[in-house]
């Protein structure tokens, strides 16, 4: 690893963006007095964490580092630097080849900091660097005047350049908050026995109340789950009798609702009905009229007739001839009466059997319609059925897994299940409702928490433990009511989070429960947020400083302090599935209901018979019309034949006859015959509309037959719903009243009292038992009930502060533990690098003087943790005492000969000297120079110097100069270009 760029905006004398880009080779920075180049090792010491003002050559605060302006720029707001690393070789051990580290502060006095452009904290930095060889603690940094101060420094203040070279600065760190921890501890237990001294006097005759009372409510729990049971048991048979009566009640408004839309069809039927008779009655009078008047006319025309055949009796020139001419004319006549009389008939039939054919098709069809429609609705009616027999699967799973506790710890289950422990409500998920749309947001908040079991008191807690303990389950987390305390959200906080985009609310105020859970539901949730989505999540927390857990409809969750959790939810939990339990029996009701009412359709629409039976009507109607056809047919046949034998008959008498009848008497004969001819018409239209107005009045006769069966049925129906309500009104005030004694009297809701308490003997011996137990209650007297609240919340509290004594001393013995092995590890550490460093220090001293000798000493070979670290040198040709003696260039070739010496045995990735050889003469700067040059490979130098014979070792000089007043500006050259 090495500095790859030094980047600095608004620090000290650097007004301008500067980058000084560096290689692991050796660097000098140089330039004149004041030029600002030793602001540059300032820089470095300040982005690695230091907080000295005073080091930093400051002296009032660390606003000081910003550019304060010069005679022609304005003051800076703001000092930022950045060193980036090279880490190729991952000698600092975090997942990035290139390191960035950023500091800025602000006019305001506001620090940041940054790793990577990723804002972090101070002691991520300098946890960072923590004895890697750099950083605030490190001796890679040189400042200008510090080099002689090593060799000035007390023998404790020396000892931290040998406990940085034995990497020992993170156990010293560690011990440090041991031992604060340690103090912390100490102080703590103090107080508990101070409490603890005053509580033992409390106990004894707290616990001699308690026994009376105890005594009194062991009756009233005895009568309590009696009770309970008995009015539990009765509020069930009543709820399962109403059910039934609503499911009759429901059946009937169905009849009811069908019989009513029959029975409008029906009268729209009979009114169409009555009407079309009215229009045959018109009709019929109509055809009467004209019935009577045609026959009037036959009458009056016969009687012409015959008058003209008297007349032509005796005007004819041959009688007998004349005679048979009329007669046959008029049987040609009768005959082609009889004829057209046929023709009508045969058409009416045809009509007939086309009409017939028609509706026996239409018939088939309706009978094809309403097989299909039955085949509909029974299908419908059996994926129905199998929908409620799947639901009444699920529901039957549902209710197994919640009744089994779900996915709750066997530990938790085998508590709950357990009859000899008294006191045990439920695990809070069972305790607590909510609204289908936050119900996975409940799941997410509670956590591990939905599985803690709500007790009575510790007692029972502890009654749970044991039992736990002796059979070897597991473990359970227990709240006792009396004990818990809910916690709330700030009302200030409250009011501006109602303000917020997609804040819902607080989930302790948005779920149910009884009233007595309060505090338990209020401790897991009366601080919690509810919130639309994630973004909206992320703003809120930011808003709030991250001071409360934040929960979103979907799932997503914002910890205390910022952290997120989200993802795929996929564990089955009881919240979730007493919500879908519910759903599934709302589903089940309503198809039940669906069910009845196809049955009903079924019913209605089973026509089969019916529609069978006309259609066989309708075929026997057409063959009887096809065989009448038939014979008509014959009819008019022969009845041709007869007309066309007259005709012939006739045409040879007319030429005899010589044209002798009249053509008047011809006229007549027509028209009587055309009368007679439309009379026949019309006493067949006449009998048709009798026909079709008797099947009209039968018709009608049937629907209002129909309708009064109908309206008898409808006013029973109507009176057995009447009752219905009567009966319900009735059970309704009773489950009232059961309901009242229970939340008066026990403060419980009939779901708690039937999902905890079941009646297991006989109902008239349960009832004896409840007078026997009022009875004895009774004869207790007065009882102060709160004394027993008063001796558990005392006796727990004394239980609890002497497990807290407990703890706390064996927690002392932990850090104590802690401190001895750290102490021990420092103490290995030390004493081996101080040898080695002791060895390497000699050896270097002598390259450097030429000759000599030097030795480092503890102060205190006693106490290695404590013992400073003294310095004993001579140089060549001289006898000293003390290092005192040694002249200022000797001071710094001393001191440079212990950071070389811990330089060869410990791996330094970048050393920083600022003028750290100035005290010496140019032999001995060279003598520097080659050392520094001979350890170029292994560490990288960055040299603030004025020595030319320093500057013949860089590879790279950068001048710092100010051309302009006040501020700097820099100047590189790559001597290796020049050369």
């Amino acid at each position: 690893m090495y500095l790859k760029e030094i980047k600095t905006s608004g620090f000290k004398s650097f007004a301008d963006k500067v980058s000084i880009n560096l290689d692991n080779n050796i660097t000098c920075i140089v330039g004149p007095n004041g030029s600002g180049k030793s602001n540059i090792v300032d820089a470095v010491k300040w982005v690695m964490g230091e907080q000295s003002i005073k080091t930093l050559r400051g002296s009032n605060s660390m606003t000081d580092v910003i550019f304060q302006g010069s005679a022609s720029r304005h003051a800076q707001n703001i000092a930022s630097v950045t060193l980036v690393f090279d880490n190729t070789d991952s000698y600092l051990k975090v997942p990035y080849t290139e390191i960035s580290v950023t500091r800025k502060v602000y006019k305001s006095g506001e620090n940041e900091y940054f790793i990577n452009n990723e804002p972090c904290r101070l002691k991520d930095i300098q946890d960072l660097f923590l004895d890697s060889g750099v950083g605030k603690y490190a001796f890679n940094i040189i400042s200008q005047g510090e080099i002689a101060k090593i060799i000035s420094d007390s023998p404790q203040e020396r000892r931290s350049i040998i406990e940085e070279a034995a990497g020992v600065l993170k156990y010293k760190k560690r011990k440090e908050e041991a031992l604060k921890k340690l103090d912390r501890t100490n102080e703590n237990l103090t107080r508990v026995k101070d409490i603890i001294s005053e509580l033992e006097n409390q106990i004894e005759p707290l616990e001699e109340q308690s026994i009376k009372a105890k005594e009194y409510l062991k009756l009233t729990t005895g009568l309590e789950e009696v009770e309970i049971a008995l009015l539990a048991s009765d509020i069930t048979k009543l709820n399962n009798e109403l059910k039934e009566i609503e499911a009759k009640k429901q059946e009937l408004e169905s009849d009811i609702a069908s019989i009513s839309n029959s029975s409008s069809k029906e009268d729209i039927e009979k009114e169409t009905k009555k009407q079309e008779l009215e229009n045959i009655n018109i009709r019929l009078t109509e055809l009467n009229n004209e019935l009577l008047r045609l026959t009037k006319e036959e009458e009056r025309l016969n009687g012409e007739k015959n008058i003209i055949k008297e007349r032509s009796k005796y005007d004819a020139k041959d009688t007998k001839v004349h005679d048979n001419i009329s007669s046959l004319k008029e049987k040609q006549l009768i005959i082609n009466n009889k004829l057209l009389s046929l023709q009508t008939d045969l058409d009416i039939l045809n009509n007939k059997l086309l009409e017939n054919d028609k509706l026996i098709i239409e018939k088939k069809k309706e009978i094809e319609d309403n097989l299909d429609n039955k085949n509909s609705v029974t299908s419908l009616l059996y994926l129905k059925q199998k929908e409620i027999t799947d639901i009444e699967y699920k529901i039957k799973s549902l209710e197994t897994f919640i009744d089994e506790g779900g996915n709750t710890p066997v530990s938790v289950k085998k508590v709950l299940t357990n009859p000899r422990i008294r006191g045990i409500h439920n695990i809070i998920s069972k305790l607590v409702d909510i609204k289908e749309d936050y119900a996975l947001a409940l799941e997410i908040a509670l956590g591990g928490a939905k599985d803690y079991i709500v007790v009575e008191d510790p007692n029972t807690a502890k009654e749970a433990i044991n039992y736990l303990k002796e059979n070897k389950i597991g473990r359970a987390t227990f709240f006792p009511l009396n004990v818990i305390k809910p916690r709330y959200v700030d009302p200030e906080i409250k009011n501006e989070l109602s303000s917020l985009n997609g804040f819902i609310g607080i989930l302790g105020e948005l779920v149910n429960y009884e009233e007595k859970y309060k505090n338990i539901i209020y401790n897991q949730l009366g601080n919690v947020l509810l919130v639309d989505n994630i973004d909206n999540a992320n703003i809120i927390s930011k808003k709030i400083n991250n001071r409360y857990k934040i929960v979103t409809i979907t799932g997503e969750l914002i910890n205390v302090g910022g952290s997120i959790t989200g993802g795929n939810f996929i564990t089955r939990s009881i919240i979730g599935e007493k919500r879908e339990l519910e759903n599934l029996k709302l589903k089940k009701q309503t198809l039940i209901q669906e069910l009845k009412q196809i049955d009903n359709q079924i019913a209605s629409k089973d026509l089969s018979n019916k529609l069978e039976q006309e259609l066989l009507s309708l075929e026997k109607d057409k063959q009887l019309n096809l065989e009448l056809l038939s014979s008509k047919k014959e009819t008019q046949v022969l009845t041709k034949q007869d007309y066309e034998r007259i005709t012939l008959e006739l045409n040879n008498l007319t030429d005899l006859s010589n044209d002798t009848l009249k053509e008047e008497e011809d006229r007549i004969i027509v028209k009587y015959y055309e009368t007679i001819n439309i009379k026949e018409s019309i006493k067949r239209n006449i009998e048709e509309l009798l026909n079709k107005k008797e099947e009209i009045s039968k018709t009608i006769d049937e629907l209002e037959a129909k309708f009064r069966l109908s309206n008898n049925d409808l006013r029973e129906k109507e009176n057995d719903i009447k009752d219905i309500e009567i009966r319900k009104a009735k059970i309704s005030v009773k489950i009232d009243n059961m309901l009242e004694i229970l939340s008066n009297t026990y403060q419980m809701t009939y779901e708690h009292a039937f999902a905890n308490y079941i009646l297991e003997i006989d109902e008239d011996i349960a009832r004896k038992n409840v007078n026997e137990l009022r009875s004895r209650i009774k004869k207790l007297g007065v009882v102060n009930i709160a004394s027993i609240e008063e001796y558990e919340r005392v006796k727990t509290r004394y239980d609890f502060l002497n497990n807290q004594s407990n703890d706390l001393e064996e927690a002392i013995k932990t850090l104590l533990n802690i401190i001895d092995g750290l102490d021990k590890v420092m103490k290995t550490e030390f004493i081996n690098t101080f040898k080695i460093v002791e060895e390497e220090f000699d050896k270097v001293f002598k390259k450097l003087f030429g000759g000599g000798y030097a030795t480092l000493k503890l102060t205190d070979k006693e106490d290695i943790l404590n013992t400073g670290v003294d310095i004993v040198v001579t140089p060549p040709g001289k006898k000293l005492s003390t290092i005192t003696l040694l002249s200022g260039g000797e001071k710094t070739l001393t001191a440079i000969s212990l950071l070389f010496a811990i330089l060869n045995i410990k791996n330094i990735p970048f050393c920083i000297f600022d003028e750290v050889e100035a005290a010496l003469d140019e032999a001995n700067v060279d003598i520097f120079g080659k050392f520094v040059k001979k350890m170029e490979d292994k560490t990288q130098f960055i040299i603030v110097t004025h020595k030319k014979k320093t500057m013949e070792y860089a590879k790279v000089l950068y001048g710092i100069t100010m051309q302009e007043s006040g501020v700097s500006k820099l100047v590189s050259v790559r001597l290796e270009e020049l050369k």
